[in-house]
């Protein structure tokens, strides 16, 4: 009977709420059990639905983070309330080392964590399978700049995240984080309305690259926006929020353009130079794209995509002139304006010193079939229409380097300064055409960034890049559906079984009531942790090749190169895209557990590495 009543009773708490999945409990730490409440960080970040609790056994007395200098961390904190508690806000103090040096608490920046709720898992009515755990319920994703209100058994989430100063002192840093909230007239008045929560920090004696080893794109349509927020200081403010995540932004202000009666073309470049120079020069940009397309009658130009397969091509047009002829030759008449364009544009780029920083795109996956004519949309006719024109290019405008999305093929030997990987199975041949001929390779994989996926998925494209050799990866789109994203999955499927998945080519969202500002994602900030796990291994492998020789054979080395070697292998398996994938799949990391402890390591050996 006793087994029986103790049951009964799970089963009532189990109707109530759910208890948190493994990863979240595990990267718990209770640090405040205050009055009808509880306060917990979760460090790595992991993601908690709002109706998870999380168990008390794990508790500790502060917080305590790692970074190196230029480094953001963040971690999450979690308050979960037996009443509800009202005007809920965090804060955080100065942080003090033991000699008087001082990180501002301007470091520290604090956002809340709202909820998407999915009704359905990201792959329902797919038949690949996806390369995370996916589920149902409110799961943590946008992020909003003001405080919440608790309700009662539910979780409210904050994430806080330490910007370390590029110039910051190494050594131990002391301070708090604050959560407060409202007095209501029903509490105790001997009660404090304050949770002070200990906050140390170890600052790294090193500093991560100022200009990226990445050259990460991030693709935001303006127009995806609503009117009220194309506004040129929230565009501005959206470019270098990119630039702190380890994302060039594509496009910029579009160069405008002015075509005579007499078919002359000039070219206003003014408000794409100053983007330009506020990204390459002032936030040491590694790469941009040259704005060459628009497909909207208002004239804006982006610099990923821009020819179409063939035979749509012959009909594409640029400024009026048809771009080729059906033979897939370009016209005289496109030859004439977009040389202009190209001869102008050449002009700025070597005026400011950004030759060779600079990608033209060419076709988009120029070996898959996107028209109703399959029958001559081919690799062959693809790859002609591509080799003119980048032949036109060079010929034009010497200097541009020529980007696609495609796997290298021998039709194109030559002509692709930069190959984005549509397949993995092809990156040991694209490794080789790298050391061979001096070109870049990256990547574009559209199934690691859905809302329902573990913390570790988005971040995972860092280590994707590593294992693979790529200097970066390619995110299509970032502001799909935006002005939709509260209300359901961002991408379905148009085939007949309509297979979803939660937030492809959405990772921004609109801020609720009218506050006017762009709110980014969850999984915006785990892709920056990526990016940050990239340039810890690639310092540790500029400690290790700079080593002398005479320690080059130590126990620091050995543990240095196997690292480089093999670490990537446990965070990440074979990719998810249909496209992007490899024919040996191995399973992903689904705890960020793995990734965060990793970098701890590659932190500790570039510090022994750089001791004399």
């Amino acid at each position: 009977m006793k087994r029986l009543q103790s049951l009964t009773l799970l089963v009532l708490l189990c109707s109530q709420t759910c208890l948190a999945d493994t990863r979240a409990a595990e990267s718990a730490t209770l640090i405040v059990e205050g009055w009808k409440h509880r306060v917990w960080a979760l460090y790595p970040v992991e993601k908690l639905k709002a109706d998870e609790a999380l168990p008390t056994l794990n508790k500790g007395d502060r917080v305590a983070l790692t970074a190196a200098r230029g480094e953001a961390e963040p971690f999450v904190l979690v308050l979960r309330s037996d009443v509800p508690l009202r005007q809920v806000t965090v804060s955080g103090t100065d942080l003090r080392a033991a000699d008087g040096t001082t990180l501002s608490a301007a470091a520290l920046r604090v956002q809340r964590l709202a909820y998407i709720h999915v009704d359905e898992p990201s792959g329902t009515r797919m038949k690949q399978a996806l390369p995370y755990e996916t589920g149902t319920g409110d799961f943590p994703d946008p992020l909003l700049r003001a405080g919440g209100d608790a309700r009662p058994h539910r979780n409210l989430q904050f994430l806080v995240t330490l910007h370390v100063p590029r110039g910051a002192k190494a050594g131990r840093y002391e301070g708090a984080v604050k959560l407060s909230y409202r007095r209501e007239g029903w509490m105790p008045a001997d009660r404090e309305t304050t949770d002070t929560l200990p906050l140390t920090v170890v600052v790294r004696p090193f500093a991560l690259p100022e200009t990226s080893p990445l050259l990460n794109t991030s693709v935001a349509s303006p127009q995806a926006l609503p009117a009220w927020l194309q506004k040129p200081e929230t565009l501005a403010e959206l470019q270098r929020d990119f630039m702190e995540h380890g994302q060039t932004p594509d496009p910029l202000p579009s160069p405008v353009l002015h075509l005579s009666n007499d078919g002359t073309l000039t070219v206003d470049s003014g408000a794409w130079e100053a983007a330009a120079a506020a990204l390459l020069d002032g936030k040491r940009a590694a790469h941009l794209f040259l704005p060459v397309w628009s497909m909207r009658k208002t004239g804006e130009m982006q610099g990923v995509y821009f020819l179409w397969h063939y035979p749509a091509v012959t009909n594409q047009l640029w400024s009026g002139a048809r771009i080729c002829d059906a033979q897939g030759d370009l016209t005289a008449d496109f030859q004439r304006r977009f040389g202009a364009y190209l001869q102008q544009m050449h002009a700025v780029l070597e005026r400011h010193g950004w030759l060779g920083r600079v990608f033209i795109t060419t076709m988009d996956e120029p070996y898959t079939y996107h028209t109703d004519d399959r029958a001559l949309d081919t690799p062959a006719n693809n790859y002609r229409v591509m080799g003119n024109f980048i032949r036109f290019v060079r010929a034009t405008a010497p200097g541009l380097r020529t980007f696609a999305t495609a796997d290298p093929a021998p039709e194109l030997n030559g002509l692709i300064d930069h190959w984005c990987l549509r397949n993995l199975d092809h990156a040991a041949a694209a490794r080789e055409r790298v050391e061979k001929f001096g070109e870049v390779v990256t990547f574009c994989d559209n199934y690691r960034s859905f809302i329902d996926y573990p913390a570790v998925s988005s971040r995972s494209l860092g280590w994707l890049a590593w294992k693979i050799g790529a200097r970066g990866w390619l995110t299509y789109e970032t502001l799909g559906a935006f002005t939709d994203a509260w209300e359901g999955p961002a991408f379905v499927y148009p085939h007949f079984s309509g297979g979803t998945v939660w937030g492809m080519g959405q990772l921004f969202y609109p801020a609720p009531g009218g506050s006017g500002y762009i709110a980014s994602s969850l999984r915006w900030e785990m892709m920056r942790e990526g990016c940050e796990d990239y340039a810890y291994l690639w310092l540790l492998r500029e400690r290790l090749t700079s080593l002398p020789a005479a320690r080059q054979g130590s126990a620091a080395a050995r543990e240095a190169q196997a690292l480089l070697e093999g670490a990537a292998n446990r965070v990440v398996g074979g990719s998810g895209d249909a496209e992007t994938a490899s024919q040996h799949p191995q399973p992903n990391a689904q705890s960020n557990r793995i990734p965060h402890d990793l970098r701890q390591r590659v932190g500790d050996l570039i510090e022994q590495l750089s001791a004399p």
